[in-house]
């Protein structure tokens, strides 16, 4: 029983003593593993003979000749005495003073305010209503050129739609409650590709220029022209005539061959018996 009693003591003993050992290695290895003295990197190069069979060379370095330094803690200001880590930084920008200049002047007397005329004074003292030049007259006048035109009780003329294969719309401002075609819609572009196609004026040495011919087509919902009075476009739908006659028939024709033309699209103008359309004719196309 006592040599029983012996041998537990030794095996506790050892166990303990064993314990202590693995612990003091620990210790070691993570003291080396974050404190390392020296890092030593493999490396290897060319080594001697040509460049067919020569031999690899494979040798330790230090770290420091490959350019790889230890990592190093974040400094604070003052803690380590160099120039850059006790520099201090400002974040807020600086205020100036409140006499200081903003630009540097290279003249020694301040200038001097200009004075103000008693005219100047009174008109400024004087509120005025803002007030808008208006043209008005009892018939429509013509402008100069033949791109604008204008109309009663407007102060400017209405420009030149824009023009494809000789054939322009207008704004397609209906009158007496109907509906205007608008030149850049499906339906617009459809009926301006149709006069454009019947639209053949032959050149004229006599015209020289550009001449426009305004007519506004009255058409119904189902493309019937209604412009049309006994096989000719009525007066009253010729907005402005060419002074060239040949110019006019040109136009006037292109407008008997395009009748009847398709009807409204599903969607287009709901509600409306019939549209106008102001279709401009150039010429030369």
């Amino acid at each position: 029983m006592r040599a029983k009693g012996r041998a537990q003591e030794r095996l506790r003993a050892g166990l303990v003593l064993s314990s202590m050992l693995h612990l003091l290695a620990l210790v070691a290895c993570m003291f080396l593993f974050r404190h390392s003295l020296t890092m030593q990197i493999v490396a290897a190069g060319e080594g001697q003979g040509n460049a067919s069979g020569g031999a690899i060379e494979v040798g330790v370095v230090d770290a420091r000749h490959l350019g790889f330094a230890k990592p190093r803690a974040v400094s604070h200001l003052g803690e380590e005495a160099n120039k850059a880590n006790n520099t201090l930084v400002e974040t807020s920008r600086p205020k100036p003073t409140p006499k200081a200049e903003v630009l540097p002047s290279s003249s020694k007397q301040p200038p001097k305010a200009k004075a103000k005329n008693k005219e100047q004074v009174t008109n400024t003292a004087r509120p005025t209503a803002n007030q808008s030049e208006q043209l008005v007259s009892k018939q429509p006048l013509r402008g100069r050129s033949a791109d604008t035109n204008v109309e009663v009780g407007r102060s400017f003329g209405s420009p030149a739609p824009a023009v494809s294969g000789g054939i322009g719309i207008g704004d397609g401002g209906g009158s007496g409650g109907s509906s205007g075609v608008p030149g850049g819609s499906e339906y617009g572009r459809r009926i301006q590709m149709i006069l454009s196609r019947n639209y053949t004026p032959q050149p004229l040495d006599e015209v020289t220029g550009t001449h426009y011919v305004i007519i506004q087509l009255r058409i119904s919902r189902e493309g019937r022209i209604l412009s049309l009075v006994s096989g000719r476009v009525a007066a009253a739908y010729i907005k402005q005539p060419s002074r060239y006659a040949q110019v006019n028939y040109a136009a006037e024709r292109a407008v008997l061959a395009s009748d009847p033309l398709p009807p409204f699209p599903n969607g287009f103008l709901i509600g409306a018996r019939e549209a106008v359309a102001e279709i401009w004719f150039r010429y030369p196309k």
